[in-house]
């Protein structure tokens, strides 16, 4: 996919930059691989014995026929009634891969999942309708109003001869009964939009639908089902550390309730794959947003989770994409190696204790911008 955020900026909710990890120059494969192994090495579940519960593949490519031939990945789940709900990103042909976006639709692929991760059922959701040249993929989920909907990624064609294309987060209702999805809106931000917007972290608060749009400058918006349209809400410059390298934040996951007072979600940064400009190797980080003020209250500075290992298509890919929260601890479901899907289960008293060893203090360096229309009380720095 030429031409979207390599001229024109903007990716995966980091607003008006460029998707260039923050490692990114030209390096001799003994600087890559000691700046993998420096990685590795900051990497808490490889130094922590008892972060990870438990580490297991779920669904694999070709497991549901030709549809899924190629990938089943990038779930968005939902857990209710005592089961994981996941809508997968499944393809049937690897076309896609070498560039040509519109040769094939990604099938949406709904799994159920009993409540000890074994398959219980699965289908794939049709789009009765779409825009002319266009592409959803990579759907994550959340219920608002009582009703199923899916946040996702809508490519399409701008320019066939220069190959020029746009990404716009898309909304759909989810309809399991028809097995469809229905494109509610294409959205677009307050402001000059980049060429490449995605990613947006959707979440449900007060009754209101809104998301992180990015993560560094920290920008919520509400969303307004009814017309499509959003408003900016929030915006802050965080004063805050980050590992020594890290400069691209980008959004993985839709917020999740953590405990009464505040949410969690992932973001990612990625080393720049040596070979392959596919196999990126991402790390995931845990942060905690205050449920009050919508800022964030503890990000923990190393990753959690880093990529390298997996197996696939494009070796080492581990890309989180939703999260559920359960008594027995976090389930952190991802994309492995482009080819299937897999879930990392968290220990739950070994995230709180890094959120506790890595609180954010808010200093007089913070700038809150805007702050609209909350319920309760926003906090000024």
């Amino acid at each position: 996919m030429k031409r979207t955020e390599g001229e024109f900026g903007g990716y995966h909710g980091y607003h008006g930059r460029r998707a260039t990890s923050s490692f990114s120059r030209s390096r001799s494969p003994a600087e890559e691989n000691a700046l993998y192994d420096q990685m590795k090495e900051l990497t808490l579940s490889y130094s922590s014995k008892n972060l990870i519960q438990t580490k297991k593949t779920l669904v694999t490519a070709g497991q549901f026929g030709p549809n899924s031939a190629c990938s089943a990945i990038n779930p968005g789940v939902l857990y209710r009634n005592n089961e994981f709900h996941l809508l997968c990103r499944s393809e049937p042909d690897e076309t896609v891969w070498h560039g040509d976006f519109l040769a094939y639709q990604a099938q949406p692929l709904w799994c159920t999942l009993r409540e000890d991760l074994t398959l219980k059922d699965n289908f794939f959701l049709s789009y009765a309708d779409l825009p002319v040249r266009s592409r959803p993929e990579d759907w994550r989920l959340f219920e608002y109003q009582g009703n199923l909907y899916a946040n996702h990624s809508i490519y399409m064609l701008l320019d066939r001869q220069q190959w020029m294309v746009r990404s716009r987060p898309g909304i759909s209702e989810i309809d399991l009964h028809n097995k469809t999805l229905n494109l509610c809106w294409m959205l677009e931000p307050p402001f000059e939009p980049t060429y490449e917007e995605k990613n947006w972290s959707f979440f449900v608060h007060e009754e209101r639908l809104m998301c992180l749009y990015s993560f560094q400058p920290y920008i919520i918006l509400e969303i307004d089902l009814e017309r499509g349209t959003t408003q900016k809400i929030l915006e802050a410059e965080l004063d805050y550390q980050w590992y020594d390298k890290g400069k691209f934040i980008g959004n993985s996951t839709n917020f999740v309730s953590w405990d009464d007072d505040r949410y969690i979600l992932f973001v990612h940064d990625f080393l720049d794959p040596k070979y392959d400009q596919r196999n990126r190797t991402y790390m995931q980080y845990g942060i905690s947003i205050d449920k009050k003020t919508l800022l964030p209250t503890n990000i923990i500075p190393q990753p959690l989770v880093m990529g390298g290992e997996e197996s696939g298509r494009h070796p080492g890919v581990h890309y989180t994409s939703a999260l559920v929260n359960r008594e027995d601890g976090l389930y952190a479901f991802y994309g492995q190696g482009d080819s299937h899907t897999g879930v990392v289960v968290f220990n739950k008293d070994c995230l709180n204790e890094l959120f506790d060893r890595y609180q954010l203090t808010l200093s007089n360096n913070t700038i809150i911008s805007e702050c609209k229309n909350f319920s309760t009380s926003c906090l000024v720095v």
